[in-house]
């Protein structure tokens, strides 16, 4: 339709002898309007938010409607659905559909499905404007809390299978170091009340992307992987422990230590991931590299500064790098190299179960302090 609109626009342009670049910013112009800031009368009062027209329906940016409610956004796989929530309410938007679930009980129908625009979700204004109103009428302003038994924490043990991960000195092999120790983080969790989610709990192998996709389809509050390091040169000198969060990688020992972590992947992987549409994964890459990067940025902040405390070699600090797991996975994530096992030292130490259950500690606690703030 517009573009018939145009060449008819062109048409009568040069029948009435006018210029064709006015007549045409006059139409961009019209169009722009169709798309403009309104008020709306939200649960929580005004709210200035995007306006968009499609055919009798007004649509607003959905993201935008979660943060004017103080709501996380989150996607899950099976059904799909784009859950929003806080602790007081939870609000599911199923995609394709017009139905929404609040609160896991009350069945609400909106004016239309969602509908995706350059992969951002929009979602009918009445959802904010009469939709959501009657169940906001109770909530009250306050510090926010979190409740151990919402959210899952995923802890994700490096390589497994045939992939053994760097094999260190003495033997030491990296996929068994990091199961006992992601075993020894979900135990203390478990025992503080929070509910833990590996990504494997046995010596078996699982691509990169499928790990991603594990703490994504539960809708995990974060994920956090386990790795032992490894020094290709000055095998006696490189020590210590990091933590890295998602970005690209800015030094030469993470681009190093990217490209090892990355080694996993396969050209093709069975991944639920895959299946999704290009603007569905725009969407959440988006949301990724947005909302999360500063909170993985804090959580690899935290648990770096537990490990520090308690690790025998040196503190690398905080870095980023561009990992499969951390680029996949849109809840705040880190990983972390808990020490190099091919160090005299470091390796030594890792062999020693008090040693080990010191880490996990400190990692346990470390995603306790990042709870705690949020």
């Amino acid at each position: 339709m517009l573009k018939i609109f145009l060449l008819n626009l062109y048409s009568v342009s040069r029948k009435l002898k006018l210029p064709v670049q006015p007549a045409l910013f006059i139409v961009a112009a019209l169009l722009v309007s169709l798309c403009h800031a309104k008020n709306f009368n939200g649960p929580n009062g005004t709210v200035r938010l995007e306006s968009r027209i499609f055919g009798k329906t007004e649509f607003v940016p959905l993201l935008d409607l979660a943060d004017s409610l103080d709501l996380s956004a989150r996607w899950f796989y099976e059904p799909a659905k784009i859950e929003l929530r806080n602790n007081k309410i939870s609000v599911d938007v199923m995609v394709g559909s017009k139905l929404v679930l609040i609160n896991k009980s009350d069945i609400r129908k909106m004016n239309s499905s969602i509908v995706f625009i350059k992969g951002e979700p929009y979602v009918a204004a009445t959802l904010l404007t009469s939709t959501l109103k009657p169940y906001f009428k109770k909530t009250s302003s306050g510090k926010k809390s979190f409740s151990r038994s919402k959210g899952i924490i995923v802890i994700d043990p490096g390589h497994g299978g045939h992939d053994t991960g760097a094999i260190g000195y003495r033997g030491i092999v990296e996929k068994d170091l990091v199961l006992d120790i992601a075993r020894r983080v979900r135990t203390i969790l478990v025992r503080k009340g929070y509910k833990v989610r590996m990504t494997r709990d046995s010596d078996r192998f699982i691509d990169l992307i499928p790990r991603a996709d594990i703490a994504n389809s539960i809708g995990a509050l974060i994920l956090v992987s386990i790795h032992g390091n490894a020094a290709s040169k000055n095998k006696r000198s490189i020590t210590g422990s990091e933590t890295y969060y998602l970005s690209k990688a800015q030094s030469a020992s993470s681009k190093r230590t990217e490209k090892i972590e990355n080694l996993g992947i396969k050209k093709k992987i069975s991944s639920r991931w895959g299946t999704l549409k290009y603007k569905v994964k725009l969407w959440l890459l988006g949301r990724h590299f947005k909302k999360n990067r500063e909170k993985s940025k804090k959580l690899a902040e935290l648990v770096q500064r537990r490990l520090a405390k308690i690790t025998i070699g040196k503190n690398r600090g905080i870095k980023t790098a561009n990992f499969s797991v951390l680029r996949n996975s849109y809840c705040p994530s880190c990983l972390i190299e808990v020490g190099f096992l091919t160090h005299p030292t470091d390796a030594t130490y890792l062999k020693r179960s008090s040693y080990k259950q010191k880490i996990a500690g400190a990692v346990a606690q470390g995603v306790i302090d990042y709870i705690n703030i949020k």
